[in-house]
């Protein structure tokens, strides 16, 4: 019973953990969206200036640089935050892991010494009955 508790525990952590590792990795993919598109509109700017770009372009692409450098740095905090509480589902995890292994050797240990006291007395069992034949031969 408990046993079955500590791997229902365990699973529910593991699913939040995937939870978790799903909205990291969804936060690093507009990570590197933002990324692309800085990369994609720095040549199209590089372009425009080849082809005497007008002062409102470069303006315009200065302040898009600008706001996707601020979305940056908010991003990785946001990334920061999310991957310590994934490290601490982890630790959770691996906690809940070795408890329920300990359960599980624990519980064969019981059953291996149920296994060898049952044993015993069926050996006893059999002791008694053959000397009781025994007795009777004789």
């Amino acid at each position: 019973m408990i046993l079955r508790l500590n791997k229902n525990k365990e699973n529910l952590l593991q699913r939040d953990m995937g939870q978790i590792n799903s909205l990291y990795q969804k936060q690093q993919d507009q990570k590197q969206f933002m990324q692309d598109a800085t990369e994609k509109s720095k040549e199209e700017l590089n372009q425009k200036i080849r082809g005497n770009a007008s002062v409102d372009t470069m303006i315009l692409y200065d302040h898009f640089f600008q706001g996707i450098k601020t979305q940056g740095v908010k991003q990785e905090v946001i990334i920061s935050e999310i991957n310590t509480k994934l490290e601490a589902k982890r630790e959770e995890v691996v906690e809940a892991m070795r408890k329920r292994r300990t359960l599980e050797i624990l519980k064969d240990r019981d059953m291996l010494k149920e296994k060898k006291l049952r044993e015993r007395k069926e050996t006893a069992i059999q002791d008694e009955v053959a000397s009781n034949l025994w007795a009777r031969k004789t």
